[in-house]
């Protein structure tokens, strides 16, 4: 990136740039098991003055009016790029997003705004069998991604979930499968999570329960009030294995003593079978019911 200036930036070579930015992006969030807190924070830092300075190149190669007055005559995967034209004066915020976009390994699908709603599998498009989940903004839902078998609809298929994103997301409660990349979830409260991942990290969440199925260390940052459990065996699918491990890394508490920030769910607190949302249950899903009798109502 240092060959670059402001004045000589592409488009392609931006692009190029971006990928490789999202592939180092991977790299350190594979690298969370064995890297030290102390490293991995001076990682971070320095991955967000590269996309800063990724940024003002994006800005700097976008509006080339060269290229963007060649390529407008006709409508083009490129047509969102800015242009001296007044027709295209939204596409400076349009060609962030296809930048973006490009960057990302995967697709993704997001869930977004809901709010007092039963969400299941139904709600992501019919052609899609494997894909990045992005959730933002949900209150008192339940999201259920497995398949519910026996039914008729979209909800019968299986679709798999290569990573997890949540963001703020309040009083509700979210069921999901083995995940095949990682979860990283922020601004989570008063919630219950089950899922199984390779990776999970959690930031700036609080009064959660969270049912994990992983192989490797979770990880918490600026967190209270966390507590963890194996994820339930019967929502298990046969064929998957379900590694467990509860040894939690909190890098908000480097001390040598326990960390106050999270705590094992204790065996009596665990929410019964009957309590979670059946798989073959159609409409009539109290989702109301189902938060009162899963979200923790008590802190001990």
């Amino acid at each position: 990136m240092s060959g670059l200036s402001a004045g000589s930036a592409d488009s392609k070579a931006v692009q190029q740039l971006s990928t490789d930015f999202a592939k180092l992006r991977k790299e350190l969030t594979d690298a969370t098991n064995f890297l030290p807190p102390y490293n991995q924070r001076q990682c971070e830092l320095q991955l967000k003055e590269v996309e800063g300075s990724l940024e003002k190149l994006r800005t700097a190669a976008a509006p080339k009016p060269k290229f963007a007055f060649k390529r407008k005559a006709v409508p083009s995967v490129q047509s969102p790029l800015p242009t001296a034209s007044p027709a295209s004066r939204d596409a400076p915020e349009k060609a962030v997003v296809v930048t973006s976009s490009n960057a990302t390994p995967s697709t993704g699908v997001t869930i977004s705004g809901r709010s007092h709603e039963f969400i299941d599998l139904s709600s992501l498009p019919p052609s899609v069998s494997a894909t990045d989940l992005i959730i933002s903004d949900l209150d008192h839902c339940v999201l259920y991604m497995l398949p519910r078998p026996g039914l008729e609809d979209d909800t019968a298929r299986d679709v798999r979930i290569t990573a997890l994103h949540a963001r703020n997301v309040r009083n509700s409660v979210l069921i999901m499968p083995m995940i095949e990349g990682s979860a990283l979830l922020h601004d989570v409260s008063q919630c219950v999570l089950a899922l199984g991942c390779h990776q999970y990290r959690m930031h700036t969440s609080t009064q959660t329960d969270v049912y994990i199925s992983l192989a490797s260390n979770p990880v918490i940052e600026h967190c209270k009030e966390i507590r963890f459990a194996n994820y339930p065996r019967f929502l298990q699918r046969a064929g998957d294995e379900y590694p467990s491990t509860l040894t939690v890394q909190d890098f908000s508490h480097i001390r040598p003593t326990p960390s106050p920030n999270w705590s094992i769910l204790p065996e009596d607190a665990v929410s019964p079978e009957e309590h979670w949302p059946k798989p073959g249950v159609a409409d009539n899903i109290d989702v109301d019911l189902v938060l009162q009798l899963l979200l923790p109502s008590s802190r001990g």
